[in-house]
């Protein structure tokens, strides 16, 4: 498998002698990605910091978590969802006359974080496998191909992190084995940049981010034209807001700056980084206590321009999605919910818009500090969500700490 291992399936019937240049077009409306993603609707632009932010917005890396007070740091994240539970899971959301097999889906990403201060990078690399038929895309025979997408973001928090500023990479690999035998090789590389806005002191954030469209160029084999895989551009706006409960923007604080500020007007003692740690420890658990999060977006994304599904008229223009989450601790410092709402619409001019629903949640579990690797946040979590819609299901996992 190329790059990350993502899988797909396209399989089309015999084109005609004259066949004109092949496309897959990978437009769809359904969202993946991390549980906190996926339950909070996708509604994510604005929001998005940690490892889950990389492949959303590339400012996100140099957002500073509220429990980090190192000026160096690091962090890495892991995701796996599966889409294959329902007799027609229905991924491309097409006409309920054309002719269709069950899409079953798997993704799974994992992803990685630096910070330096003000400044991150992020690695992300997404796998997802999809099981579909897609007869009329113009694909000259029997193909298994493989698509991995990695993600490498660069961000600075200008104003003491106040204004984050940031700008990447996508890089699609692709592999196609033919019916026939033969393992054929393509790349493609496209620009993403994106800025979040979040005044200290303040409950909201402003967030955009854009993403340039790819196509990796396939050379066909003899006698064949080129085929082109087409990762399509997406543009997003959205708004958080804490309604109630928490700091959403907290000034970034590092123990040396906790130790400073202490021994103004002294010398520095040996335990006086131990005792600015533990206050700043203290501060943070201080201000965990119930809160209630919304976040909104507008995304945009590339319609499907000449590659229809069936024998529908594809659409040629932008397909937007508006998306609404909620998020709250249901039992404080132990159960945390989310849930949130997305419009997918149709690719061709046939299908209906679909409306989306989604949950998730995080539960704390267990403290285990591995073997003292960890601290001093120790406490392990299970977290899961699920995006429903009409013959449509997606669950999501993975494990990671409670903060």
């Amino acid at each position: 498998m190329l790059l990350t291992g993502l899988a797909a399936h396209a399989r089309a019937e015999e084109a005609e002698a004259s066949e004109e240049p092949q496309t897959i077009d990978t437009v769809r409306g359904t969202i993946q990605g991390s549980t906190r993603f996926i339950g909070l609707g996708g509604a994510f632009v604005a929001l998005a910091e940690d490892t889950e932010g990389v492949p959303i917005n590339p400012a996100s890396v140099a957002v500073r978590l509220p429990y980090s007070w190192d000026a160096f740091s690091y962090g890495f994240g892991v995701d796996f969802s599966v889409g294959t539970w329902l007799p027609k899971n229905d991924v491309y959301n097409v006409p309920e006359d054309t002719e269709s097999e069950n899409n079953g889906t798997l993704f799974g990403s994992l992803a990685a974080i630096v910070n330096i201060r003000h400044f991150g990078l992020g690695l992300s690399a997404e796998a997802e496998q999809n099981d579909v038929s897609q007869r009329t895309q113009g694909v000259s025979k029997d193909r298994t191909g493989n698509f991995g997408l990695v993600h490498l973001d660069a961000a600075y928090g200008y104003f003491e992190g106040q204004l984050l500023l940031g700008a990447g990479l996508r890089v699609v690999g692709v592999s196609f084995d033919g019916n026939e035998g033969g393992n054929l090789l393509t790349a493609g590389v496209g620009y993403k940049a994106g800025f979040i806005v979040k005044p200290t002191g303040t409950n909201f954030r402003l967030g955009v981010a854009i993403q340039q469209p790819i196509n990796a160029k396939l050379e066909g084999e003899a006698g064949e034209e080129p085929t082109t895989v087409h990762i399509p551009w997406t543009a997003s706006a959205g708004l958080a807001i804490m309604l109630s409960g928490r700091d959403l923007n907290r000034p970034f604080i590092t123990v040396g700056d906790r130790v400073e500020q202490n021994t103004r007007g002294r010398e520095e003692r040996e335990d006086d980084e131990e005792i600015a740690e533990k206050q700043l420890f203290d501060a943070y658990q201080k201000d965990q206590t119930w809160y209630l999060l919304l976040t909104s977006e507008v995304a945009l994304l590339q319609g499907p321009r000449d590659v229809p599904l069936g024998n529908d008229v594809p659409i040629d223009r932008p397909l937007i999605s508006p998306r609404v989450g909620l998020e709250t601790e249901l039992v404080p410092r132990w159960v945390r919910v989310r849930g949130g709402s997305y419009i997918e619409l149709p690719v061709t001019e046939g299908g209906e818009a679909r409306m989306h629903g989604t949950v998730g949640a995080d539960i704390k579990l267990f403290p285990f500090s591995a073997f003292g690797l960890i601290g001093p946040f120790d406490w392990w979590q299970f977290s899961f969500a699920a995006d429903m819609a009409e013959n449509y299901l997606n669950t999501g996992f993975s494990v990671g700490i409670w903060h």
